[in-house]
C-alpha cells in the first residue's frame, strides 16, 4: 500500500510537469491539425514536447508500478494530485499568478483524494474480468468519449472545447489504466507470454487514441481547462471500472466513514467546478500573453 501511495503521487507530479511542457507547446499549434495525426507529428518535431513527452512516459512507469503494488481505486485518485501541483507551473506559460482562486479548490481536490483514500481504505480482489465485461467498459468509454469530441468541436469558447476534449483524455486515460492494470498483472520472469494478451494490444491501441485527444485538448485552450477534466475523470472512471471488472471495493465500515467518503466526493466536486470558472478557464488564451517556447 505504501509503495503504491509514493508510486502514484511521483506519476501525478511527473504527469504535472509532463502536461504544462506539452500544453506550452501544444498551444501554438493551428486549430486545423486538432483530433488528427498531423498534430502529433508537429508536435514531434519540437524539442520541448519531446522532452515532455520523455517526462510523461516517466510518469506512467510510475503509474504502472502503482498499480502493480495498489489498486486502481487507490492509484487514480492519488495521481490526481498532479492537478496541485500543475497550477503553479502553468503560470510559467503565461506569466501570469496562480491566486487562491485557483489553489483554493486544486487543494480542496487534493484533500478530498486524501481523506477518500485513509477513510474509505480501498482494496481489490483480482485484476481478470470476463471479455463480455471488457466490451462493455469499451463501449461505454467509446460512445462517451465520442460524444464529448462532438461537442468539443461544437464549442465556440476555447475553454469549453479544452473541457470536452479534456474530458474525453480523461475517460480513454482510464481505460488505459484498467488495461495497465490488467498487464502489469500478467508479468512474469518471462516477458515473451504477455505478447499472447489482447490487454496489450488494446492498452497501446487506447494510449494512442489518449495522445491524440490529450494534446488537441492543450491545443485547445489554457491548461486550467482540460487538467482538472482529464485529473477528475481519469480516476472516477477508472474506479468505476475497477469495481465492476476486478471486484475492487472501498474497506469503509459504519456511518461515519461513509458519510467522510461520500464528503470527499463532494468536495472533490465543488473543488472541480470552482476551479472551472477561474478567469484562466473562462478566458480565451488568445488574449493572454505567453512565453516564447
Amino acid at each position: 500500500m505504501a509503495l503504491s501511495v509514493v508510486f502514484a503521487l511521483s506519476a501525478g507530479l511527473c504527469y504535472a510537469l509532463a502536461a504544462v511542457v506539452q500544453q506550452r507547446v501544444a498551444g501554438k499549434q493551428d486549430d486545423e491539425l486538432s483530433l488528427s495525426l498531423r498534430l502529433i507529428w508537429a508536435l514531434a518535431r519540437r524539442p520541448l514536447w519531446l522532452a515532455g513527452i520523455a517526462v510523461d512516459l516517466g510518469a506512467y512507469c510510475f503509474e504502472a508500478a502503482a498499480l502493480g503494488f495498489g489498486s486502481i481505486i487507490v492509484v487514480g485518485p492519488l495521481m490526481a494530485s498532479g492537478l496541485l501541483f500543475a497550477l503553479p507551473f502553468a503560470s510559467f506559460r503565461t506569466g501570469r499568478r496562480v491566486t487562491r482562486r485557483e489553489m483554493i479548490p486544486a487543494v480542496m481536490i487534493t484533500a478530498g483524494l486524501a481523506v477518500y483514500v485513509a477513510v474509505g481504505a480501498p482494496g481489490g480482489t483480482t485484476s481478470h474480468a470476463a471479455h463480455w465485461a471488457w466490451g462493455v467498459a469499451g463501449g461505454v468509454v467509446i460512445v462517451a468519449s465520442a460524444t464529448l469530441v462532438l461537442l468539443g468541436r461544437r464549442a465556440r469558447e476555447p475553454g469549453r472545447r479544452a473541457a470536452c476534449y479534456g474530458l474525453a483524455t480523461g475517460i480513454v486515460y482510464s481505460l488505459t489504466a484498467v488495461l495497465t492494470k490488467a498487464t502489469v498483472d500478467r508479468l512474469t520472469p518471462q516477458v515473451l507470454p504477455i505478447l499472447g494478451h489482447w490487454q496489450l494490444y488494446a492498452l497501446l491501441l487506447a494510449s494512442a487514441v489518449g495522445l491524440v485527444l490529450n494534446q488537441s485538448a492543450f491545443q485547445a485552450g489554457h491548461i486550467a481547462a482540460s487538467l482538472p477534466a482529464i485529473s477528475v475523470a481519469n480516476p472516477v472512471f477508472a474506479s468505476i471500472m475497477g469495481v465492476v471488472l476486478f471486484g475492487e471495493h472501498l474497506g469503509a465500515t459504519g456511518a461515519a466513514a461513509w458519510l467522510l467518503c461520500g464528503a470527499a466526493i463532494v468536495v472533490m466536486i465543488i473543488g472541480t467546478l470552482w476551479l472551472a470558472r477561474s478567469p484562466l478557464v473562462t478566458e480565451e488564451v488568445a488574449h493572454v500573453p505567453a512565453l516564447e517556447v
